[in-house]
């Protein structure tokens, strides 16, 4: 997987490429701590992403309360292809985040 970060204005948008599972969540859960701070929104591109996990799930979920906390803005999420968008919503997740 490969992970791009743009941050403007506090707005932080991650674009992810490749397969987002249980080997390569925890780096996104790192690179996701490394900037949210600063952050006054997220959004997640998966244009490129061909598989998300319950793991990489579970990162989406822990970035969207850890905003809550801080009462900022939903994270967003953009360029879903159709599999990304079948498993959101199996699981429920297009009720939980904000889909672009």
């Amino acid at each position: 997987m490969h992970i791009r970060k743009t941050m403007e204005n506090g707005a932080l948008t991650i674009a992810l490429d490749g397969e987002l599972n249980t080997v390569t969540a925890p780096e996104l859960g790192r690179a996701v701590e490394e900037d949210i701070d600063s952050a006054s929104s997220v959004t997640f591109d998966l244009a490129a992403l061909e598989y998300i996990s319950s793991a990489g799930l579970r990162v989406l979920l822990t970035t969207q309360q850890t905003m809550e906390e801080r009462d900022l803005p939903d994270v967003m999420v953009k360029n879903l292809n159709d599999v990304i968008r079948e498993t959101f919503e199996i699981t429920g997740f297009d009720n939980i985040l904000n889909i672009l």
